[in-house]
């Protein structure tokens, strides 16, 4: 009894459950019968029971019986077996002695526990201790100990004390004894029991659910096929489960939709067994509804891109589950903070540009009536400058987390969001754990119901003049070069924008190349770009250039704009201008060359002559439509003789002084001051910065540098030689006369005269044969270009030989530096007849009186033709005025224009067969016109005889109506051919007119259609009566 007060419990509470029950006051004495055989195994100090071991040589035993006294077939026990609790320590306590009774402490001895419940004591789990006893006094004394820690379940255990080598030691009989050495008791362990919730303690309304638990040991072993009562204090209800192998046990809930919200209990109880304790255990349940947030908007300026000086809002609605849930139906709204209401955090969620979230909450929000709302005004400059901010960048993407504090019975989330939560990496809001949460923790994403800050960029690009080559300082090589285009990228709050990709493209104006695109390249750390842009065989000129910043290729697309600029960059480039042919006329090539070897192109004086040269880029890509300079001598003659403009295709230049389109004045090589002939510089020079006087004309663009080239040429003359005095004579020389004679050399164009240049008269004299060589004259030019000779006739003695007195004089003019001789003269010299007496002899027969007769009728035959032939030209166009005179007078008088104008259309034809103009009865149109413009020739000018056509073609082909406005213009083109006619002919114009009115022809006439005398309606162009073939004016 103390014993048990001491403990804290009773008799009656200590004995539930035990087979030998007894009360003991701890006296001795009071232990009567069988009980009395206890007496040497149980002693008491009042807080500590002992119990002595079995001996394992000691026959005495404590009294024998039933181990379960309610079972008839329970094994019999002769043993004490105490009972511990989980946590409780047992000690034991001996000494040893040897068979003479002497303290023995060789070997060690130890302690062991049979965890294993196999009946073998081994291993170092279930060894304890073990050392050798300690001597005190006169005995071998040791003292162990045992705590049953809650790993241990609960069970009966064998304990054991033995040496550690046994089997060199026994104890007495060893045929009668319970063991050989060692003593040993079982001790019985009462364990503990605990309950564990497997389900969350939440219940809903209109669900079935169960709860579910688990009863376990203290060594968390499942306590299995025992019965567990319960009670649901919503209710009232009470009941019992039995736990399956595993320890678990259900309890079916049925929750009402009525069933009122709020925090409810319910009792578990395990009453215990022999070997376990009972447990008992009070869970609250919450019966709650499910927090629904919906949103209802959530936009800026109509959508989720927003940019500085927008305000972004968004209005929702909480709301429960309207005792339904699963099913996202509208129940009652949540207002105020109270039970039914509660509050929701908003926290923005921001991304920078290395991706890395920021988390601020801009707001709590207390619903009301339902309904919360929120807007703020977005200003970049603000973000960055808060420490705090979502967006430290000021422009990004940005979620919206909308998150529902728990306030029960309203569904929410249960852990209170601290600051450091912010801050985590991955999952770091733990509401995010709860099961259900997408009911009241919306997350609203930047591209679907968030927002994101969108910033302007701004391309701030360098303006630069591009060259397409340069020269290498030292070799003087052309170098070509690329476009480089730099420039920085920043925001609108002018930060730079690092490792972005731009995109560069240009495209020359008016080439059919299209678009080419540059080499890929980013920014720097600074924002700078720098692209480069290959030019191989770009024509200079402007250079549209385009340079691209593309959010979305640069994974900006919810943090800045694109961004696009285009500029024009002048391309320049240095020209070369290459003469390739120089040469006279429009397609010949001539040189001169000197005795030294040296060769020159020759042009000629007042002749044409023709350049091709072309024009092109350092890099070799031609440049056409250009205008190009045409200098002889520039240093002397500034402005230039012509301009030519090159091929558009080719940028060759293919000029010819001779065509009048390329050069209206047609002039050649021309005289420049006195100087004649002699070396000249010819230039060709592109020239786009300069307005040229009477040249070409300043380019108002010039992306090309200027360049010339100059060549020298030689300017000759083509010269013409004639006789100044002509050494033949009618009548021959007689022997020892005087032959002489002169030639003038003169420049073929200009009729001046060639001074200084030799003359050869070559002399020779014909031997029946041949023409022989006798000696050769040079003579020299005056100032006059004449050249003279003079020698003795020989008469028949001709050199070395006698020959019949007949010599050739050929005068040759050889060709200098300056000048290309003519064709050579040559006259005749012959012997004459002997003198006679001339005054005997008839007129008739003299020559000097014969030939001038002749001569006279010859004249006269010459002017009498030409006056017969301008007599019958002057009569053929008079008949032909007059055919012009009579249709205009019938267009004065008339009103039937189509008929008067087809009827002079068949006289002429007529005129014309007659006078051979046209040959053949089906001559189309085209050969009536040829007739008229070769009729009319030098007469009419081009544009009368057009508009005098497009009268025939009016009447014979047109549908329009005739009008009196079409007889007019007739009338007056009718008489400005015959008007052309008087002057060609040299008369005074003649004029006729009628006392007629013009309003009497207002009548419409179609065109093509004519009616005759007898009313009948005919049709331009079909002639019903046979051709007349004896017309005659």
């Amino acid at each position: 009894s103390p014993g048990l007060a001491a403990a804290g419990t009773d008799f009656n509470t200590a004995s539930i459950g035990k087979p030998w029950p007894m009360e003991w006051d701890g006296d001795k004495a009071t232990l009567l019968d069988e009980a009395a055989r206890l007496r040497p195994f149980l002693n008491h100090n009042g807080t500590h029971w002992f119990i002595a071991m079995q001996n394992g040589a000691d026959f005495d035993v404590p009294p024998c019986g039933p181990v379960d006294a309610s079972d008839p077939d329970s094994a019999v026990r002769c043993e004490i077996i105490p009972e511990m609790d989980t946590g409780e320590t047992f000690t034991v306590i001996g000494n040893v002695s040897n068979r003479t009774f002497h303290p023995w402490d060789q070997d060690p001895m130890a302690l062991q526990v049979d965890l294993d419940h196999n009946g073998i004591f081994q291993g170092s789990q279930e060894t304890g201790y073990a050392r050798k006893p300690t001597l005190m006094g006169n005995e071998a004394v040791f003292n162990y100990n045992w705590s049953w820690y809650s790993q241990y379940e609960a069970a009966t255990y064998g304990i054991k004390v033995d040496f550690t080598n046994s089997n060199y030691y026994f104890t007495g009989n060893q045929t009668t004894i319970l063991a050989p050495t060692g003593a040993y008791v079982n001790i019985s362990v009462v364990g503990t029991t605990d309950f564990e919730l497997n389900t969350v303690p939440r219940l809903y309304r209109n669900t079935n659910s169960s709860v579910e638990a688990r009863l376990v040991d203290n060594a968390l072993r499942p306590v299995k096929n025992v019965a567990v009562n319960w009670s649901w204090s919503a209710t009232g209800e009470m009941n019992s489960s039995e736990t399956d192998a595993n320890g678990v046990f259900k309890i079916p809930m049925n929750i009402s939709s009525a069933h009122q919200l709020g925090n409810f209990t319910m009792d578990f109880e395990f009453p215990g067994n022999p070997l376990l304790k009972g447990a008992a255990v009070s869970q609250e349940f919450w019966v709650v509804s499910q927090t629904y947030i919906n949103l209802v908007s959530a936009e800026c300026a109509g959508g989720n891109i927003c940019e500085s000086g927008d305000v972004w809002e968004f209005t929702a609605q909480v709301t429960d589950d309207n005792r339904t849930p699963g099913i996202r139906d509208l129940g009652d709204s949540l207002s105020g903070e109270g039970e039914n209401g509660g509050n929701v955090s908003v926290i923005f969620e921001g991304y920078d540009f290395e991706n890395i979230a920021h988390r601020q909450v801009v707001a709590t929000l207390v619903p009301n009536a339902g309904v919360i709302h929120y807007e703020r005004s977005l200003d970049p400059q603000a973000l960055r400058q808060d420490p705090a901010s979502f967006l430290p960048e000021g422009f990004g993407p940005v979620n919206v987390i909308l998150r529902f504090n728990e306030n029960l019975p309203n569904e929410g989330c249960e852990i209170t969001l601290e600051e450091y939560h912010l801050t985590l990496p991955g999952q770091w809001d733990p509401c995010t754990n709860q099961p259900g949460n997408d009911h009241f923790r919306r997350v609203l994403r930047s591209d679907v119901d968030g927002f994101a800050m969108i910033g302007r960029t701004v391309l701030d690009v360098d303006q630069q003049i591009v060259y397409t080559s340069e020269t290498d300082p030292n070799t003087g090589e052309i170098i070509e070069k690329p476009m480089v285009v730099t420039g920085q990228l920043l925001d609108e709050l002018g930060s730079n924008l690092t490792n972005r990709q731009i995109r560069v493209y240009y495209e020359m104006q008016g080439s059919s190349q299209g678009p080419v695109t540059c080499n890929p390249g980013s920014t720097d750390v600074g924002g700078f770009f720098e692209i480069t842009c290959p030019l191989q065989g770009v024509m200079a000129g402007q250079a549209r250039v385009t340079i691209d910043y593309n959010a979305w290729e640069n994974n900006d697309r919810q943090r800045y704009k694109n961004s696009s600029v285009t500029h024009l960059f002048p391309v320049f480039s240095n020209s070369t201008l290459e003469i390739t042919e120089v040469g006279p006329y429009q397609t010949d090539v001539d040189r001169y060359t000197f005795s030294n070897g040296t060769s020159y192109p020759v042009l000629y004086l007042k002749e044409s002559f023709h350049i091709e040269a072309f024009l092109k880029q350092s890099n070799g890509q031609t440049i056409g439509g250009k205008c190009i300079n045409i200098y002889l001598n520039p240093d002397q003659n500034t402005r230039p003789i012509a301009t030519a403009f090159t091929d558009d295709e080719t940028g060759a230049v293919n000029w010819f002084s001779g065509d009048p389109e390329q050069n209206p004045s047609r002039k050649g090589v021309e005289p420049m001051g006195n100087e004649l002939e002699g070396f000249r510089i010819l230039r060709l020079a592109y020239e786009p910065d300069r307005d040229v006087s009477k040249g070409c004309d300043k380019e108002s663009s010039a992306v090309l540098n200027g360049s010339a080239m100059d060549i020298l040429v030689l300017v000759r003359s083509k010269v013409d030689m004639q006789f100044d005095a002509s050494w033949e004579r009618i009548d021959g020389y007689q022997p020892g006369e005087e032959v002489s004679g002169s030639v003038a050399v003169l420049r073929n164009r200009i009729e001046a005269s060639v001074a200084g240049q030799q003359v050869h008269f070559v002399f020779q004299y014909w031997n029946e044969t041949d023409w022989v060589n006798e000696s050769l004259a040079i003579e020299t030019t005056n100032d006059r270009g004449i050249a003279n000779f003079s020698y003795e006739y020989t008469g028949t003695q001709c050199g070395d030989e006698t020959c019949k007195g007949t010599w050739r004089i050929i005068a040759t003019f050889p060709e200098s530096a300056h000048f290309v001789g003519g064709d050579d003269l040559e006259g005749t010299v012959f012997l004459g007849d002997p003198p006679v007496d001339a005054q005997g002899a008839a007129w008739w027969t003299q020559p000097e009186y014969v030939l001038p007769i002749i001569l006279a009728m010859l004249f006269a035959m010459i002017i009498g033709a030409v006056m017969y032939k301008r007599y019958a030209e002057r009569r053929r166009i008079s008949i032909l005025q007059g055919i012009i005179d009579d249709t205009m007078m019938q267009l004065k008088v008339a009103n039937e224009y189509v008929a008067v104008i087809f009827n002079c259309y068949k006289d002429l034809v007529r005129y014309f067969r007659q006078y051979g103009f046209m040959k053949k009865v089906y001559e189309t149109t085209r050969e009536f016109e040829w007739a008229v413009r070769e009729a009319l020739r030098g007469i009419a000018s081009p544009s009368e005889l057009d508009a005098f056509l497009s009268i025939f073609e009016e009447a014979r082909y047109s549908d329009h109506e005739i009008s009196a406005s079409h007889r007019d213009r007739a009338l007056q083109t009718l008489q400005a051919i015959t008007t052309s006619i008087s002057l060609a002919v040299g008369e005074q114009q003649l004029s006729r007119s009628s006392e007629h009115e013009v309003d009497m022809h207002t009548k419409l006439t179609k065109a093509g259609e004519f009616g005759d005398a007898d009313g009948k309606v005919k049709q331009a162009g079909l002639d019903e009566n046979d051709e007349l073939n004896d017309f005659s004016l």
